[in-house]
């Protein structure tokens, strides 16, 4: 997991046949956007230091750059 460089949103990846990136706000604890695309278990998140973008690593190697941008902008 990690936190926006703003603390405002915590991206996290799972595995257990759920594969994906799940973005949460950090004050609320609500999951705000899932990201799927993996198919294998999400093992490492790191947000751009804008925030703006989130690179998920999976477990069989692959990794994906999304669009984290936050939804309210």
């Amino acid at each position: 997991m990690a936190f926006s460089p703003d603390g405002k949103r915590i991206g996290s990846g799972s595995g257990a046949g759920d594969n994906t990136l799940k973005i949460w706000d950090a004050a609320t604890g609500q999951e705000t956007l899932t990201l799927k695309g993996h198919t294998e278990s999400v093992r490492s998140v790191a947000f751009s230091a804008d925030g703006q973008r989130i690179v998920s690593g999976s477990e069989g190697g692959t990794v994906k750059v999304w669009d984290a941008s936050p939804m309210d902008e």
